[in-house]
Parts: C-alpha cells; sequence; structure tokens
C-alpha cells in the first residue's frame, strides 16, 4: 500500500487474526518495503517508545511522536556520527540531517552533547522543524507499509490512534518487534555508513532516546512528595544523590520511558539487586497506592497526565509476557 502522500489514514476495523497483524509488521521489515532512508525505522521506534503514554483512545500526538524522534536523530548523527542517508555527489545529508547539525552551530552544541543537556529552546525548535518536514511522508509511508492495519492518522490534526488490536498485539510481542526494528534499521545503516562508526551499533540504536541524568525526578520525588525512604526495604533516604538511585519499577529495558509513574527512589543496595528485574506483586500495589497519592497532591503532577492504575498493571503484565519472568524482592521487605 502506498500511504506516504495520504493525508490521513484510517485502520482497518475488522477482526484481525494473529497472523494478519505479523503479517504487516513482515512486511514493513521485507524487500517489499522501499527505503531512501532510515526514518521509517525511527519513526516505529518512537511509537514502541510512547506505548505508554497513549491517552483511553489510545492516541498520540505529533508532537510527543517527533518529540522522540528528533531525540533519537540527534543522538544517532550528532552524538555518534552515523549517517542516514547515501551521500551523494555534495548532498549535505537529509533535511534531517541538517537542521540538526545548523541547529548545533546555532547554539554552539559539542558533538557528543546527548539531546537530554541541550537548552529547551533548542529542543523545541528542532523539534518543531523536524515535525513539520517529516510528518509530510514518515506518517503515511509506515501507514502504508504495515497494510493500514496499525494506526490511523491525520497530519492536518497531527495525532495517530492505534488499532486496540495492534495495540494488545505489539505490547504482547515489544521486544520481539523492536529487536526486528533494530535489525532492519542497522542493516541499512551499514549500506550506507563507515565502519568507524558502526561499533555496537544496535546498542546505539536501542539506547538513543535513553536518558541519563534523572535527578530532577529524585528532586521531585524526594522534596515535593515526601518519598525519604527506600520504596522497596524502607531504608531511611538522606537527600545525597549518591545515595539515593531512581530506579524504574518496570525495567527500562522493557518501557523505554522515563515517567514518575514508574520510577520508585530506592537505596543503592535495593537498587543495584533488582537491576533488570520486576519487583513482586506486592510492590505494584504499593506503587499503585503511592501514585494515587501523588495525583491527590498534585493533580498536574509531573507526567501523571496519562496515567492510570490498570495500565501500570497492564505494563507489569506485558513485562512477564516479554519475558521479565525473575521476580526480585528485597532482604528487608515492607514494613520491617
Amino acid at each position: 500500500m502506498q500511504g506516504y502522500n495520504l493525508a490521513e489514514g484510517r485502520y482497518e476495523n475488522r477482526t484481525l487474526s494473529e497472523d494478519e497483524m505479523w503479517s504487516a509488521f513482515s512486511n514493513l521489515f521485507s524487500a517489499h518495503s522501499k527505503n531512501s532512508s532510515s526514518y521509517k525505522f525511527g519513526f516505529l521506534k518512537s511509537i514502541m517508545d510512547n506505548l505508554y503514554n497513549v491517552d483511553a483512545k489510545l492516541t498520540l500526538s505529533f508532537d510527543r511522536l517527533f518529540g522522540t524522534f528528533a531525540e533519537v536523530y540527534w543522538n544517532l548523527v550528532l552524538k555518534h556520527g552515523i549517517r542516514q542517508q547515501p551521500v551523494i555527489g555534495r548532498s549535505k545529508g537529509t533535511y534531517l540531517e541538517q537542521v540538526l547539525n545548523a541547529t548545533a552551530a546555532r547554539y554552539a552544541i559539542a558533538p557528543n552533547v546527548p539531546f537530554e543537556s541541550i537548552s529547551d529552546e533548542a529542543k523545541f525548535e528542532v523539534c518543531k522543524k523536524i515535525k513539520n518536514k517529516c510528518k509530510t511522508n514518515v506518517v503515511g509511508a509506515l501507514f502504508g507499509d504495515t497494510k493500514g492495519l496499525f494506526y490511523s492518522f491525520s497530519k492536518k490534526e497531527e495525532w495517530i490512534q492505534i488499532n486496540p488490536q495492534m495495540y494488545e498485539f505489539v505490547c504482547k510481542h515489544k521486544l520481539a518487534i523492536e529487536k526486528l526494528n533494530y535489525y532492519e534499521w542497522a542493516r541499512y545503516l551499514e549500506r550506507i555508513n563507515d565502519d568507524a562508526v558502526m561499533d555496537h551499533l544496535l546498542t546505539k540504536i536501542d539506547k538513543s532516546s535513553e536518558r541519563e541524568n534523572l535527578s530532577v525526578y529524585r528532586r521531585i520525588l524526594f522534596e515535593e512528595f515526601e518519598n525519604e525512604t527506600c520504596f522497596y526495604c524502607c531504608r531511611k533516604l538522606s537527600n545525597d544523590g549518591q545515595k539515593v538511585h531512581v530506579d524504574h519499577f518496570v525495567p527500562r529495558t522493557f518501557i523505554k520511558d522515563d515517567k514518575m509513574w514508574n520510577l520508585v527512589l530506592a537505596c543503592p543496595t535495593c537498587n543495584l539487586q533488582k537491576n533488570d528485574k520486576l519487583a513482586e506483586n506486592i510492590y505494584l500495589d504499593k506503587l499503585v497506592e503511592r501514585n494515587k497519592n501523588i495525583i491527590l497532591v498534585n493533580v498536574n503532577a509531573k507526567d501523571m497526565n496519562t496515567y492510570n492504575a490498570q495500565n501500570l498493571r497492564a505494563v507489569y503484565y506485558w513485562a512477564k509476557m516479554n519475558g521479565y519472568n525473575t521476580i526480585w524482592q528485597p532482604k528487608k521487605k515492607i514494613g520491617v
């Protein structure tokens, strides 16, 4: 299906089999899918990274999606020096690469500075330009390559709405789809880049939207919401960045996002021991209660606008479905 030039598209509203849904993604990753740049892979990553930011109608705004898209490409292009399209003649690269390089020059940003560390003004500028340009073809192209089954979209109103059946499917098979996407993305990039930038390419793609500094969440949780004990063992925490860790309750390797409803404060021992595991179910109940209290204290609390307890429980379940089967608990339990 040729979808790149569509102004809007509607997913097929009918019952889909598991085979049909796999076929939609197989088509995207097959030789039938034409790629003049890596942008479809990047846009799919943006959707997968935002799966748990959808609203009740499973809608995501272009601002949110292309915010992630801009972050991914900033880190790949400027931090790691990876080209996204073959260089022909005197070409200065794709429009996206030109925007990124021009923004870095305009704000005097060093090449290795990650997206999270640039100014809000620079972020806004680069996200707006990339959204306005890349939405033209990328949104419709991915719609067409997934056979019109994955989502509906409107370029005018700037949203996508994920097909409920496909939403359940991609949550159930999230890691498998991500690995397929990264593999085909890497294969494409290997054809157009020098060997010097190819080391650990899959890791670079996977971590291209990962933030290194979560101190703002540490401050908010500790100071504004008085989370002054380790979420897991209840050990008293001191307001010291070295002694207070921010833990992703559902591992970040699965959720690929940093949202307050999934972040807790932990002592170094618990955080390092838990690592990439799920905590036992009693802590899921505790987190649901913690999040309810945050919303009661401040209904406009950071990152809580799309949160609901049912979705958190679903994310925990989907993580189990994706292989996070080792359940962790601290040696010192709640209330002890």
